[in-house]
């Protein structure tokens, strides 16, 4: 049964691989048929057009146009003939302007209908622009509605984006599938060599996928760029003032810009680095032994950290939801200098020699004999980065559990326990940008929680909120259904007070021989003070209280006979720390007591 229950888990990973292209594809074709026949038409006619001649024409017919939608909003369209003369030909022409069909964007149908309407039917000319080089071919307006190329520039830019995720995803992921089946039926008795970077006597770095971040950029500037120009150059700035948010969504070529600046330095600094072991593979409670190579040559300025982690990869289920989360139970840190390096065939070697504790949990290569419903499995890898900055280079390492812990078997039993000394605890607190002091009994004596230790998760949320709010502004200037202008209204000021918190809000917490004292303050404008008796205090617990894509965050709580809960200390990114820490807390209560 467990045979059985395995190759359905693979079957179903390639379904659904190939479930995920067929899925991407219609937004990939929804999003290229919008810009190919709307959205980029109507810049190209814009562009063109400001050299068409402007030529008298007779309004013959002129009309508005109006849909009501099931939610009630009301569309408009101005539909209109009329005839002119261009080098002693006469024409007929029915364009309006550039972008056809109904919307209520702006009050653009109903004004141009105002102005055509005192015309219609009369000897006194209106005008229109002819193009000199077809001249069948004229527009009564040819202002540029950035408004609603706006929001038609979103399809083009963000479906085929994520129908592109999608369908590269699935289909990398049935293929990484058929080669991890090609390797386990090569290597049936080996499973530490049953993924492609562990292949031969050398570990390889996961790909960076740098080619596709640097096309997620590029394509997101070759849709917003025309538009973005087209106002700058069509002094559209000069007009109204929220001309700039057609500038806006340009900027969202930075976030992955930036992601690409970050590996482009790694490859800079040492490009692909790879790791030989002595003893392959390596082993819990041994040494992690071998050369770390490097296809470069080195600056002997340059200095080489290595992290090597032990992570804990969690599912979590809710009824037929699921959510993953992961968090480091153990790590180690070390700083080689490129100085030691020595040349081989292939670059550039550092030995490397990193002790690994018995009692650790070793790899699940098998994923798919981990349960698929509140199920636990761990992995290590290997960080290396370059004192000159980028992304670290990620090698996952072949470690299993020592002979004697769990024998052969890469199955690893859900409940791993990891102490952590009062040093780790230091240690780990600090790199969330908490200071942390212990007494020499280790039970904790200074919490504190500094203002804008969250610097890149508020700066998120304050760039997303304030696209949010311009997204409000424009919607309104707009006149857009109410339910939109609430939804935005009402989200935005939450979103931009929840990027404000971490950077005014600052905790302490001070704790002697028999008080808890928290000191609660935001910016310089307002403080609080609260005072607690260990014998306030009923327990310690931890819980977590907010998610960031696969990361979940703790905090520690103390529960008081006042029927309160106290957060003591929060942003802890590993169950482990926050347990650790409300274990020595709950240490203190019974001391004291």
């Amino acid at each position: 049964m467990t045979r059985t229950s395995r190759s359905s888990a693979r079957s179903a990973k390639k379904f659904s691989g190939g479930c995920a292209v067929l899925f991407g594809l219609p937004f990939i074709l929804a999003g290229l048929v919008i810009g190919a026949f709307t959205y980029f038409p109507a810049i190209s006619s814009w562009w063109s057009a400001r050299g068409w001649e402007e030529v008298p024409c007779w309004i013959e017919s002129a009309e508005l146009k109006s849909s009501t939608s099931d939610e009630g909003g009301t569309s408009y369209s101005v539909a209109a003939s009329y005839r002119y003369d261009f080098d002693r030909h006469r024409y007929h022409g029915k364009d309006v302007s550039f972008l056809g069909g109904s919307d209520n964007v702006g009050d653009f149908q109903e004004q141009a209908f105002q102005r055509l309407k005192p015309f219609e039917g009369n000897d006194q000319p209106f005008r229109c622009f002819v193009n000199p080089s077809k001249p069948e071919q004229a527009v009564l307006f040819r202002e540029l509605r950035w408004g609603l190329l706006l929001i038609m520039s979103i399809f083009p830019t963000i479906f085929p984006l994520v129908g592109f995720l999608v369908s590269i995803g699935g289909w990398l992921q049935s293929r990484k599938e058929r080669l991890n089946q090609k390797l386990r039926a090569q290597y049936p008795d080996e499973p530490w060599r049953w993924r492609t970077e562990w292949v031969g006597e050398t570990i390889r770095a996961t790909k960076d996928f740098l080619p596709m971040i640097l096309g997620a950029a590029g394509w997101i500037l070759a849709m917003q760029l025309p538009l973005a120009l087209a106002v700058v150059f069509g002094g559209e700035l000069a007009k109204s003032a929220l001309a700039v948010f057609a500038l806006l969504p340009s900027l969202l070529a930075l976030i992955p810009l930036r992601i690409a600046w970050k590996r482009v330095k790694l490859r800079l600094a040492f490009g692909h680095p790879s790791l030989q072991l002595k003893s392959f593979p390596a082993r819990t409670g041994a040494a992690l032994e071998g050369d770390l190579k490097f296809d470069r040559v080195l600056s002997p300025m340059n200095s080489i950290s290595v992290r090597v982690l032990c992570q804990r990869h969690i599912t979590r289920s809710s009824g037929n939801s699921q959510m993953w989360s992961k968090e480091t139970i153990w790590e180690h840190k070390e700083t080689l200098s490129a100085a030691e390096a020595r040349r081989d065939s292939s670059g550039v070697a550092l030995p490397l020699r990193i002790e690994i504790p018995r009692g650790l949990p070793g790899s699940v290569v098998d994923q798919a004999s981990a349960t698929t419903t509140n199920s636990q499995r761990h992995e290590w890898m290997l960080e290396v980065s370059s004192s000159q900055g980028g992304k670290p280079s990620v090698l996952p390492l072949p470690m299993f559990a020592a002979i004697g812990e769990e024998g052969e078997s890469v199955t690893i039993p859900p409940a791993v326990v990891v102490a952590l000394s009062t040093d780790d605890l230091v240690s780990r607190l600090q790199t969330r940008g908490i200071k942390a002091e212990f007494d020499s009994g280790g039970n904790p004596t200074l919490l504190d929680c500094p203002a804008g230790r969250n610097r890149s998760m508020s700066g998120f949320l304050l760039l997303f909120g304030s696209i949010w709010f311009a997204a409000f502004v424009f919607m309104t200037y707009q006149g857009a259904p109410l339910i939109f202008r609430l939804i935005w209204g009402l989200t935005s000021p939450l979103i931009l007070g929840a990027g404000l918190w971490p950077l005014l809000h600052s905790r302490r917490v001070e704790i002697t021989a028999g008080e808890l004292r928290i000191l609660n303050r935001i910016g310089s404008f307002y403080s609080w003070r609260e005072t607690f008796e260990a014998r306030h205090f009923t327990s310690f617990i931890h819980d977590t209280n907010m998610q960031s894509g696969s990361q979940f965050y703790y905090r520690v709580l103390g529960e008081t006979i006042f029927d309160q809960k106290k957060t003591l200390i929060d942003g802890i990114a590993e169950s482990v720390t926050a347990e650790t820490l409300a274990k020595r807390l709950e240490q203190w209560r019974k001391r004291v007591m």
